[in-house]
């Protein structure tokens, strides 16, 4: 998760985001985590619940660096917004366990 450079996060970037054939239906659909995400591509507050992080991303610099990567994705033009969203909102479930309420 640290390959994300200053550069990326201004500007955006895709480079972590997976082809969406190779997204769940399930985040093409919507869940806990294409929720988050909207909330975090609108600007809004993230809704109430908790992230806790999956083994071997719990270290104390991982919920900074996932969030690198999730406003360099969210910031780029290139791919659709539902690409985007259902792409991150995967990538994000392999870092940690989104549980909204």
């Amino acid at each position: 998760m640290n390959t994300i450079t200053d550069v990326e996060i201004a500007f955006g970037t895709t480079k972590l985001l997976p082809p969406f054939d190779a997204v769940p239906d399930e985040f093409k659909r919507g869940n806990d985590y294409t929720r988050l995400l909207d909330h975090l591509f609108a600007g809004q507050p993230a809704p109430e619940g908790e992230i806790v992080f999956r083994e071997g991303f719990d270290d104390t610099e991982a919920p900074s660096l996932l969030n690198r990567v999730v406003m360099a994705h969210l910031r780029s033009f290139e791919p659709k917004h539902e690409h985007k969203i259902a792409g991150l909102g995967y990538l994000v479930s392999q870092a940690c366990e989104v549980r909204l309420t």
